[in-house]
C-alpha cells in the first residue's frame, strides 16, 4: 500500500511543483519506486511539466482527469479514480501509442476547471446523501477515490494549490504526510505557521465529524536558496536560522540552491537524474540529497 504525501504552501512561486516532480522522478530513477503524481493545482503546472501540453489538453477532455474524480462524488455513492484517467509512464509523453521516458512515473492530470468544482464542493450537496454526511464526505473524496489505485504504487505525491480550500483539504485528509516548501525570506516564510495551524484545525474538525485523518508534518524544505560564494546570502541565512529555531528538527537539512538551470527543469520534461551535462551535476546533487532525506524522514532509508 502506497503512502500519500502532499506538497503545500499558501505562497505561490516557492517551488511546490518543481519539488513534487523532482522528488517523484528521483524516487523512480534512484530507488526504483513506482510513483503516481496527482495534479491538484488549477494552473496544471505539474501536468504540463510532465507531459506534452497538446497531449494533455486532448487527453483530459477525452479520457478524464482530477475533474472527473470530483464529479464522481456527485454521481455515485463512492468517489472513484478510473485507471483510464491516469497517464502511465508520463514523463515527456506526447501520444498514447508511445510511452514517456521513465517507466514507473504515472500522472493523474489536473484540469483548468478545478476552481468551479471547488465552489461546487462548497455550495452543492449530492442528492444521494444528507447534509451531515455531505459536511464530512466532501473532504474525503480524494482519500476514497485513491483507495482503489494506491496499492499499485509505492508513493503518491500531490501537488496542492496555494491555499487550504476544499481541494487542498482533500489532499491533506488523504495524505500520510505533508511537506511545506518555502524560500527562506520574509514573505515566503510568513505564511508557514498559518498553514500549519489551519491544517491542524481542519484535521480536528474532520475528526470531530467522525472522519479519519493522520497526515503527519514531514517538514519544511528550503527552495530557491541564494548563495554568495560558499555562504547563503544574509537574508536567507537569517531566515534559515529562524526556521531552525522555531521548527527545530522539522527543517530539512537538504535544500535546493537557486542555480542556473533549476528554473528550466519544469519546462524541459527531462530526467535530471540521468542528465549528462556538467551544469546539472550540482542541481542533481541537491535533489538527490532531498529525495534521500524524504525517505529517511518517512523511515524508508
Amino acid at each position: 500500500m502506497s503512502e500519500i504525501v502532499s506538497v503545500i504552501n499558501y505562497k505561490g512561486g516557492v517551488g511546490k511543483t518543481t519539488l513534487t516532480l523532482q522528488i517523484g522522478v528521483g524516487l523512480v530513477t534512484l530507488f526504483q519506486k513506482r510513483i503516481l503524481l496527482v495534479d491538484l493545482d488549477p494552473q496544471c503546472s505539474l501536468s504540463l511539466s510532465t507531459v506534452d501540453e497538446h497531449y494533455w489538453a486532448d487527453r483530459v477532455e477525452k479520457q478524464g482527469s482530477v475533474r472527473e474524480m470530483i464529479q464522481s462524488f456527485y454521481e455515485s455513492e463512492k468517489p472513484e479514480c478510473n485507471p483510464d484517467w491516469i497517464i502511465e509512464n508520463a514523463l515527456d509523453r506526447a501520444w498514447d501509442s508511445m510511452p514517456g521516458k521513465l517507466e514507473g512515473l504515472d500522472l493523474l492530470p489536473g484540469h483548468l476547471d478545478l476552481p468551479d468544482y471547488e465552489m461546487k464542493l462548497v455550495a452543492k450537496k449530492p442528492g444521494h446523501m444528507n447534509a451531515e454526511e455531505y459536511q464530512l464526505k466532501r473532504y474525503m473524496i480524494l482519500k476514497d477515490a485513491l483507495a482503489k489505485v494506491r496499492k499499485k504504487y509505492d508513493m503518491i505525491l500531490c501537488d496542492c494549490p496555494p491555499n487550504i480550500y476544499m481541494v487542498a483539504r482533500n489532499a491533506i485528509i488523504a495524505s500520510d504526510y505533508f511537506l511545506v516548501p518555502t524560500i527562506p525570506d520574509f514573505i515566503s516564510c510568513y505564511g508557514v505557521p498559518f498553514i500549519l495551524e489551519h491544517i491542524k484545525a481542519m484535521q480536528e474538525e474532520v475528526r470531530e465529524r467522525g472522519g479519519h485523518t493522520e497526515a503527519k508534518f514531514l517538514g519544511i524544505v528550503r527552495n530557491r536558496v541564494r548563495q554568495a560564494g560558499s555562504h547563503l546570502v544574509k537574508e536567507h541565512e537569517e531566515h534559515s536560522v529562524k526556521l531552525r529555531e522555531r521548527y527545530e528538527g522539522a527543517l530539512f537539512d537538504s535544500m535546493i540552491i537557486d542555480r542556473i538551470g533549476v528554473a528550466e527543469l519544469l519546462g524541459s520534461r527531462e530526467n535530471l537524474y540521468t542528465a549528462k551535462s556538467e551544469r546539472s551535476n550540482e542541481i542533481k546533487k541537491d535533489f538527490t540529497h532531498l529525495v534521500r532525506e524524504v525517505l529517511r524522514r518517512m523511515g524508508k532509508d
